[in-house]
């Protein structure tokens, strides 16, 4: 990496951008990531099962907004809740949310295991 210090580069990954240089245009589509970073050449799945993290990370901020939705939406319905006020949202950002979610926990991971394993060490290809 180019001697940032663990914030920054955990803010690269939440912004989608690269850990390593901060590059963008990982993506070629929403759900499709490219192999590699298009600026510096960092390699972005490292072995089998890598993108695990990553949905692992996916589902705790997707179940952390559901949670959130819920609150809200029964705080807003207060004070006589009924169903639908709570279940209509919930349902919506229950499958949406992962979904938006994806590139964002894809970068994230990458970045934590850029922390943990820096990309000079292994992974990291010379563009």
């Amino acid at each position: 990496m180019d001697g940032v210090g663990p914030v920054r580069v955990v803010l690269r990954g939440l912004f989608v951008a690269c850990a390593a240089c901060g590059g963008r245009g990982l993506f070629h589509h929403w759900w499709k990531m490219r192999e590699a970073c298009p600026t510096c050449g960092l390699v972005f799945t490292r072995s089998q099962g890598y993108w695990m993290g990553a949905v692992g990370v996916n589902s705790m901020m997707s179940g952390f907004v559901l949670l959130v939705t819920i609150v809200i939406s029964f705080l807003l319905a207060m004070p006589d809740p009924s169903w639908q006020p709570i279940l209509i949202p919930s349902v919506i950002v229950g499958f949406g949310a992962p979904l938006f979610l994806d590139p964002m926990t894809r970068t994230f991971w990458t970045s934590m295991v850029a922390l943990g394993r820096p990309p000079g060490v292994e992974g990291h290809q010379s563009p």
